[in-house]
């Protein structure tokens, strides 16, 4: 269940009227391309460079730093009762250098990353950015445009929750995983062998 803060759930209530302009923050906890070692980066749909304090998904708040202008956008969030996979889809300026640092700097494959949002209203946040989104990347997205044309960078990224109980581990069934896991364990020897076979059991050959 989604509970938002009540200045934004106002603000949301007179959007008909007044118009809303949302406002989305993207953090990514990646991985250094040269070290291996852990990189965050955090990114606005604002033009300034800012530091401010966001939900935390194990409770609480947290500061952190956010770039500007590298034209943010956040589409496709989308809340079920059921076990759909939803994938939502961050777009980013394809010239911005915090965009660049973060797709051709940082190794993003299946990175963490949440996503929270909030309003301008009178030229200040409805609210504290509330948390909407917790996720991996799933793949990165770059269209290299035509001349003239208008280029493309992005993310698609895959509920966390959703990732962990779909992942699929095809290796804790093999014999040589078995033995890993206890020596002596013959479970799956001859798996291999049965799966190529075609047979019914119960007929003689």
């Amino acid at each position: 269940m989604q509970i938002l803060h009540p200045n934004l759930i106002t603000a949301l209530a007179a959007s008909r009227d007044a118009g809303i302009a949302p406002v989305y923050f993207f953090w990514v906890r990646g991985k250094n391309r040269d070290t291996g070692a852990t990189a965050t980066m955090g990114l606005w749909s604002g033009d300034e460079d800012i530091s401010q304090q966001v939900e935390s998904p194990e409770g609480g708040f947290t500061t952190r730093p956010y770039l500007g202008g590298c034209n943010l956008r956040v589409d496709g969030i989308q809340y079920v009762a059921d076990l759909t996979d939803n994938p939502v889809t961050v777009s980013l300026s394809q010239i911005a250098d915090a965009s660049q640092q973060l797709v051709r700097g940082y190794d993003v494959r299946l990175a963490y990353c949440e996503v929270h949002a909030t309003s301008w209203v009178g030229g200040a946040f409805a609210s504290q950015p509330q948390l909407l989104w917790v996720g991996v990347i799933d793949d990165v997205l770059i269209a290299t445009p035509e001349v003239g044309g208008e280029g493309q960078m992005g993310f698609s990224v895959r509920s966390d929750l959703m990732a962990q109980l779909t992942a699929v581990n095809p290796a804790k069934s093999s014999d040589s995983h078995q033995k890993r896991r206890q020596s002596g364990d013959r479970f799956s020897e001859y798996s291999g062998a049965i799966k190529a076979r075609s047979i019914q059991w119960y007929k003689a050959e």
